[in-house]
């Protein structure tokens, strides 16, 4: 995927403020996501890079992290969004998941999702979400709408890729 396909891929439909802001790219790789996000951003944000295995080259707004986002302690302060790109479906228990991670969000936070559009598991995602699925698992937490951004075909099978996002609310 290029950047620029990324940038599209994740495009929010909405300004961002123009207070800086702190997201994490959770399951970030080489940071691809983090960059595309960093780049809708407002100046002086910055967006924490997370992975368990590999860091993202060092640039300006990115601060990387090697941790297990799923059972790690997070490092990081409350977040105004959380960018989950092709990282979700690596998470068994997504539910238990999604509610964890809506407690690192600030009140109106956006939770920002990049899936595979399908429930059919394979060897690289086992834990598929197609965007129906990934709609009933946030009414199910009382965390609804999705709003869908973007589709686009996966180099890799099938199933098309699709961006979604979500505003979260405390109850």
């Amino acid at each position: 995927m290029t950047a620029e396909e990324a940038l599209r891929l994740i495009r929010l439909p909405f300004p961002a403020t123009s207070a800086p802001q702190t997201w994490a790219d959770l399951g970030a790789g080489q940071g691809l996501f983090s960059r595309a996000l960093l780049r809708q951003l407002p100046a002086n944000s910055q967006v924490y890079a997370v992975d368990r295995d590999t860091t993202p080259p060092t640039s300006p707004g990115i601060v990387p992290h090697i941790l297990d986002f799923v059972t790690g302690e997070w490092p990081f302060p409350p977040l105004n969004g959380i960018l989950i790109a092709n990282s979700l479906h690596f998470v068994q228990d997504q539910h238990a998941f999604l509610r964890r991670a809506a407690e690192h969000l600030l009140p109106g936070g956006i939770f920002l999702f990049v899936e595979y559009d399908t429930d059919t598991p394979n060897p690289w995602v086992p834990f598929p979400l197609s965007f129906s699925s990934l709609q009933a698992l946030l009414r199910d937490l009382d965390m609804h709408p999705l709003q869908k951004i973007h589709t686009m075909p996966s180099k890799f099978g099938r199933a098309q890729l699709y961006s979604a996002w979500h505003e979260y609310a405390r109850q």
